[in-house]
């Protein structure tokens, strides 16, 4: 097991960073998901949208209209009502009403990135010291930030889905369904000034 000594591992994350801001650059590199992820599969989502509310949270007002019943006469022998498909099921029992439905926050992007601080303070170090430009150390910057990230949300675990999503889906990870908002995270390095996705 590694152990971090909390006082010296400071110390030089603060010099690290004086040195960094001495070599000066008017770059910035981003980790998450970008705009060009473009939509999800299934409508006029964003994925940066679909990110946003697993970070943050949502409650999402329903319009209702939902068929639930038995989707089988096994699962009406056990009394086990599920939502059906439109037309499809053993018995439709009704429709829901207008609704809220409560998305619980799971934040994945930030304490994703901070999971790589000790990385990312190496990594900006060797950079330095094999003399590398400030593009060369941002970019390793933004490929180890966002590779942990990946990891982070693979692992995350809570708050879990609810029981009906998870016999859905399959798998009992919050983040993870098709992979592909996992898929889409990425960094870029740029001269622009960030004006959306900061909180």
């Amino acid at each position: 097991m590694i152990t971090l000594d909390i006082q010296g591992f400071q110390e030089l994350q603060d010099e690290l960073m004086k040195e960094l801001s001495a070599l000066k650059s008017d770059k910035v590199v981003t980790v998450g998901i970008h705009e060009e992820a473009g939509n999800i599969e299934s409508g006029d989502l964003t994925m940066a949208s679909l990110g946003a509310t697993h970070e943050f949270g949502a409650d999402i007002k329903h319009p209702g209209g939902t068929s639930y019943g038995y989707a089988s006469k096994a699962a009406a022998d056990r009394d086990e009502v599920r939502f059906l498909k439109s037309g499809a099921g053993y018995m439709e029992l009704g429709v829901t009403q207008p609704h809220n439905i409560t998305i619980p926050a799971r934040p994945w992007l930030e304490p994703g990135v901070a999971s790589a601080t000790p990385e990312l303070l190496l990594t900006i170090q060797d950079g330095m010291e094999a003399g590398q430009s400030m593009d060369q150390i941002l970019e390793a910057v933004g490929a180890v930030a966002a590779a942990k990230v990946k990891v982070y949300m693979t692992e995350l675990k809570t708050p879990p889905n609810a029981a009906s999503t998870i016999r859905k889906k399959g798998s009992s990870n919050p983040l993870i369904d098709t992979g592909a908002m996992r898929q889409s995270v990425t960094h870029q390095v740029s001269s622009e000034k960030v004006t959306e996705g900061l909180e």
